[in-house]
């Protein structure tokens, strides 16, 4: 009878204390649940929270305004997941249209940040991006690689034709462009399904910066949907000699960056990928929207705040160094300058 006694003291001298949460405080949980939910550790909610603060903190004399944290952590949770505005409602004790008031009011607050998020680098940083690139292939004097993706969009009522894509489904077309780490340096949300990639890429500004030499000594790498020229260049389209299969498979390797940055992108934020269904907005709500996302995934990857659904990256060549610009013509058509790249690679 004593040594039961005794072993029943011993249990529960080693009993862990069960620890109640706060269901009124979404940021009382830990790392690993508010980045499976929001994608962004407490510290990051938090600096968040206080950034757009500003844009989103209402003085009132009628009720209480939801405060700021519950306005992000909102919108946060409808980025990451894609649901519909009730069910995240219910989750944290507000009315549908309050939620939709918080999406809108974050995602304009962010929107209106997007020259801090994403912008072109300069031409230190440039030389940077020349050398993560060239680490993935050996393919020299590449700042950024470009492409386009669809975003999934409900039908709209006006002109709902423009924005069946090549795949039959109403969506956004957003070109991209991005370095070796995968962070957005220059993107358009402005565009419907239907547009062509090039089209898209013929009237933006970062082309008319590139055809005008604002951005010079330095490459673009698309596919073949895009104009050669001599800052963009693309793949051999009938490879006929071992240098020009050598160019396409470096192109392609180096290439596909853009391709696993829109994977990570949308399975970091369901609401641009079509396990979410699509955006049910009208479609200048949705480039707000997705805008804001890609402002989201820079952030994230400033921060280095992985990617818990996606672990995508490139083969790292550390030992690499790259000789930039070495031997490699850039001035010509873009027909020379891809011939002479090519030959190089032999």
């Amino acid at each position: 009878m004593a040594a039961a006694l005794m072993l029943r003291e011993n249990d529960r001298f080693f009993r862990r204390e069960r620890v109640f949460l706060d269901r009124y405080n979404p940021l009382d949980r830990p790392d690993d649940f508010l980045l499976r939910a929001y994608r962004f550790p407490r510290h990051k909610i938090i600096e968040l929270c206080n950034e757009l603060r500003p844009d989103l903190e209402k003085a009132t004399l009628r009720s209480h305004s939801i405060p700021v944290e519950l306005q992000v952590l909102s919108a946060l949770r409808f980025y990451a997941s894609g649901s519909f505005q009730n069910v995240i409602g219910d989750v944290f004790g507000l009315s549908q249209p309050s939620i939709s008031r918080c999406i809108n009011d974050v995602t304009d607050a962010l929107v209106r940040r997007i020259n801090q998020y994403i912008k072109f680098p300069d031409e230190a940083e440039r030389r940077t991006n020349k050398s993560d690139f060239y680490k993935i292939a050996h393919f020299p004097n590449v700042v950024g690689v470009i492409d386009g993706t669809h975003i999934p969009i409900k039908a709209p009522n006006d002109n709902e034709y423009q924005y069946v894509n090549r795949k039959n489904f109403h969506s956004i077309n957003v070109q991209c462009i991005c370095d070796a780490n995968f962070k957005i340096i220059n993107a358009v949300f402005r565009w419907p399904g239907s547009t062509h990639d090039s089209y898209i890429w013929n009237n933006s500004q970062i082309c008319r910066q590139f055809e005008e030499g604002d951005i010079a000594n330095g490459w673009l790498l698309g596919d073949s949907g895009y104009a050669l020229k001599p800052w963009m260049l693309v793949p051999f389209m009938n490879p006929s000699t071992p240098a020009e299969e050598e160019f396409n498979r470096r192109h392609c390797r180096t290439r596909v960056t853009i391709e696993q940055l829109f994977g990570i992108v949308k399975s970091r934020f369901r609401c641009v990928h079509k396990t979410g269904g699509c955006l049910c907005y009208v479609p200048a709500k949705c480039c707000r929207i997705i805008a804001a996302v890609f402002i989201l995934h820079n952030i994230c990857v400033d921060n280095n705040i992985p990617c818990l659904e996606n672990d995508n990256v490139p083969d790292e060549h550390n030992d690499l160094n790259p000789p930039l610009n070495e031997g490699v013509v850039l001035c010509g058509n873009g027909q020379q300058v891809r011939r002479n790249l090519a030959a190089q690679f032999v």
